[in-house]
């Protein structure tokens, strides 16, 4: 006999376990739900930094922040103060054993690792069918978090790509109040690339290498130059590595719908960074994922049906679209793009326009911060629509 559920979440990453927080705080009126993780157990393979504004979620669990931010080129330097809005880092496996002992302290909410789904869920009669490692499976509703394939992303506009080693050095050589948000690279063709330092101490950093481009980088491709910016910093000084971590994250989506499981149907979601979680121009994830999670709980309350993850407003979609276009055809552009933002832009705007909590002031004062020539054509196709 097939076990029953409520709800059914296939992978329990940021995403599934967001939720799952969000539905144990339910107790006894919380839908019956199964969260499926094919990962054996959780470790730190990586950590999420947003801006430690009032109400933002898990700011408390923060392991270091800093209210110093400096972005560099090879012609100027700008310092950015954010004590109003702290900029966090949260290390994943903080969020993971805080997520697995809320999960586990809700009797009507069951999270198994090292299970994965053998065969697409079915809808028939009302149900969801799922074959799993666990065993046959049915559920009235599913929120879906697994990625989707790197072939269906193939029109993306932009991918982030990134390196990252958290180091020990031997020496104390960093400065743990300053943060350098971006470190450019030379500027050139093929992709805008910066380093990414993150002291946490006088001897402790995470350092890491990053490029927005119109293709993915993959590690193997990342590692010579993350491995030059950390031997440049330390000076040739020794350290040992804590840890590695990378990543892919879509900017700008372009799903082809042929090479993804059709479902439609409102018993059924997509969420995750293949299915909108980041934001486009910026990759930043995380308290996107945390409000999305909360309001899906809540409809799962009040409904019974899942929600996907929220549309952005109109305007911004449209200012994110161009930007990423201009980053696409034009990556040497991109350190003076950035450069011009962050020394152009007061500080409390800028940070409102990278949360997702802008006013139209705001997005005024990014649009004349931007140099016009590159955007025109962009705003000119945009207006013609």
């Amino acid at each position: 006999m097939q076990a029953e559920f409520d709800l059914i979440i296939i992978g329990a990453g940021c995403a599934g376990l967001s939720l799952g927080v969000q539905l144990a705080k339910m107790n006894g009126t919380v839908p019956k739900t199964l969260l499926l993780e094919s990962r054996k157990f959780y470790e730190n393979d990586r950590t999420w930094c947003f801006w430690g504004e009032p109400g933002a979620a898990y700011s408390e669990m923060a392991s270091h922040q800093w209210t110093q931010l400096t972005v560099q080129s090879a012609k100027e330097k700008v310092s950015f103060e954010c004590a109003f809005a702290p900029y966090q880092i949260l290390a994943s496996q903080t969020f993971y054993d805080y997520a697995v002992q809320s999960i586990a302290q809700n009797a009507l909410l069951d999270l198994r690792m090292d299970s994965v789904v053998l065969q697409e869920p079915q809808y028939q009669e009302g149900w969801w069918r799922l074959d799993t490692s666990c065993g046959p499976i049915r559920a009235r509703a599913v929120v879906d978090t697994r990625p989707k394939s790197m072939e269906s992303l193939k029109n993306t506009t932009l991918w982030q790509s990134f390196l990252g080693y958290e180091i020990e050095s031997k020496e104390a050589i960093f400065d743990p109040l300053t943060a350098r948000l971006m470190d450019f690279y030379p500027a050139n063709s093929e992709f805008v690339g910066f380093n990414y330092v993150l002291p946490q101490s006088e001897k402790r950093a995470l350092i890491e290498f990053t490029t927005f481009a119109h293709r993915p980088y993959f590690p193997n491709e990342l590692q010579s130059k993350l491995d030059q910016s950390v031997a440049q910093y330390l000076k040739g000084g020794d350290f040992k590595i804590i840890r590695t971590e990378s990543g892919l994250i879509p900017m700008g989506l372009a799903t082809d719908n042929s090479l993804v499981a059709k479902v439609d149907h409102p018993s059924y979601v997509y969420t995750g960074l293949t299915a909108g979680a980041a934001r486009p121009a910026t990759g930043y994830a995380f308290q996107r994922i945390q409000e999305w999670a909360r309001k899906c709980a809540g409809a799962m309350k009040e409904t019974g049906l899942p929600l996907a993850h929220a549309n952005d407003s109109y305007l911004l979609k449209k200012m994110d679209d161009i930007f990423l276009n201009v980053i696409r055809d034009h990556p040497d552009l991109g350190p003076e793009l950035f450069m011009n933002l962050f020394a152009k832009v007061e500080s409390k705007r800028l940070v409102r326009f990278l949360s997702d909590k802008g006013h139209w002031v705001d997005y005024l004062a990014v649009i004349k911060a931007l140099p016009a020539a590159p955007f025109l054509k962009d705003i000119f196709n945009f207006s013609s629509l």
